[in-house]
């Protein structure tokens, strides 16, 4: 009977993990009261902004907003909203902005094999580190991630929703995937659009 149980275990757990790790950021969402955002139906785009340092790069930067727009209309489109073909007539505007910085933070890798106190403080034992021997840096890059929807008359804010991440990647491809996904989990949580009556 433990036989037959244990593919059913392994299976939940598997359920489990994709469910934890699904979504690892934090998503701030905010509507404006009166904008009934889901009562609305169409959507135009205005251009999106990316920052520093990704913007120092131009090629890096046409790619970012593709794909961006490409996954933004894709969860736009799949919560029931349609694309205007017409710019002049959309229900909502919608745009993003990218901002960053890279900073180096001192590693918070433990050191293996590291003496315990007692060992340290006994006489005849192994030295600690110098005080001049600098710790161990890593590169990382903060950076914040907003979609916007705007009221196209009066240009005022709908909808916002925004995650500030720290992404420990060795390379920019790889910052550039993330960003792109934490613009694909903001453009999740935006609300479904509610059929007309």
């Amino acid at each position: 009977m433990m036989q037959k149980s244990a593919p059913a275990i392994a299976a939940l757990v598997l359920a489990l993990v994709a469910a934890c790790g699904g979504n690892p950021w934090v998503v701030d969402s905010y509507e404006a009261p009166e904008a009934d955002v889901a009562s609305r139906r169409s959507f135009a785009w205005r251009a999106g902004e990316v920052g520093a340092p990704l913007v120092l790069r131009p090629q890096i930067a046409a790619d970012v907003q593709a794909r961006i727009r490409a996954v933004v209309t894709h969860e736009l489109l799949q919560n029931g909203y349609v694309e205007a073909t017409d710019a002049a007539s959309p229900d909502m505007v919608v745009s993003f902005q990218v901002t960053g910085a890279r900073r180096t933070v001192e590693s918070e890798q433990p050191r293996f094999g590291a003496p315990s106190p007692n060992q340290v403080l006994t006489p005849g034992s192994v030295p600690p580190r110098p005080a001049s021997e600098l710790p161990r840096e890593t590169l990382v890059r903060e950076g914040t991630v907003v979609v916007f929807a705007e009221d196209p008359a009066s240009g005022r804010l709908m909808w916002r929703g925004l995650v500030n991440a720290e992404i420990r990647t060795s390379s920019l491809d790889r910052t550039v995937d993330q960003v792109v996904d934490i613009a694909r989990h903001i453009a999740q949580g935006f609300p479904v659009r509610r059929a007309a009556p």
